[in-house]
């Protein structure tokens, strides 16, 4: 089904503490996603629109009851490599003392390489390490508003290639990069629920600046990973519990998943919704 835009303060019931002040939120305990109702998902989803990401605590459920939920979101992706382990809308996300490497490390948007980009993801995580394995969280629009505004009117004007990369090349089923499409981006994106202009570029999928030579597209990106990776002041942290429930937007929001828990077990199963085609609203 699809979402309406319904404003998050509009809805009795979903109470949420801020993480930062501009950025995350929390809603209160005691509220199961399962039971939310159309009106309720509809401000979680404006929740998330709003202030990026929304941690949810106490959520028991079973795989394909998040499956469920997500399509109450919008539309989820699917993978074919799950040959029917798991619903088809989860991806499992996994790292134990096996592992040299974790998925989600290094700051990223979710397959940003997308004609269509993901809106929201939902990862559920059932087992965690001790201590560690929290997930950083970047605030785009933030990041986008902190440079000058001489800068700011440069980058309205570029577009971006992303390319499938990594682990999700292989989960759409493809052999080799060539086989799946590059496609261009503008480095600026509107967020069609708030308006909010948000830096759309990421080291995880962006190849290249399409306006710009080689060299001054690695200087200009150097400079918009630095700022993402270094400021502080608009990051968040989630650290996470059994059965906690993160939501972000993709739209406005990189992440960054730490790898310091080996040789413990982190796992859990992730929803991705896909967006719409990126765009600039002047």
């Amino acid at each position: 089904m699809a979402v309406q835009k319904i404003k998050s303060d509009e809805v009795p019931g979903l109470n949420y503490n801020p993480i930062t002040p501009r950025f995350g939120a929390e809603l209160d305990a005691g509220k199961a996603l399962v039971t939310l109702n159309d009106d309720e998902v509809g401000a979680l989803v404006q929740l998330a629109a709003e202030r990026g990401v929304v941690v949810v605590r106490d959520q028991d459920m079973t795989p394909q009851q998040q499956a469920d939920f997500a399509h109450r979101l919008g539309r989820p992706l699917t993978t074919p490599m799950n040959k029917g382990a798991l619903p088809e809308e989860l991806l499992l996300i996994q790292a134990n003392e096996k592992s040299k490497r974790a998925a989600g490390t290094g700051w990223h948007s979710d397959v940003s390489s997308a004609v269509q980009p993901p809106g929201l993801s939902m990862l559920r995580m059932e087992v965690v390490p001790d201590a560690g394995g929290d997930t950083l969280f970047a605030d785009m629009r933030q990041v986008y508003a902190s440079l000058s505004p001489a800068m700011q009117d440069f980058l309205q004007s570029l577009n971006a290639r992303h390319e499938p990369r990594g682990h999700y090349l292989y989960l759409s089923g493809a052999k080799r990069l060539d086989e799946l499409p590059s496609v261009e981006h503008p480095v600026v994106r509107s967020h069609p629920l708030t308006g909010d202009k948000a830096l759309y570029v990421n080291d995880g999928f962006v190849a290249k600046i399409v306006e710009l030579s080689g060299p001054e597209s690695r200087a200009l990106l150097s400079m918009l990973y630095d700022r993402v990776a270094y400021s502080v002041n608009f990051q968040c942290r989630v650290q996470w519990r059994p059965d906690t429930v993160v939501f972000w937007d993709n739209r406005v929001v990189q992440h960054h998943a730490a790898f310091d828990y080996w040789p413990e077990t982190r796992r859990g199963y992730r929803a991705t919704i896909e967006g719409e085609a990126p765009i600039l609203l002047q």
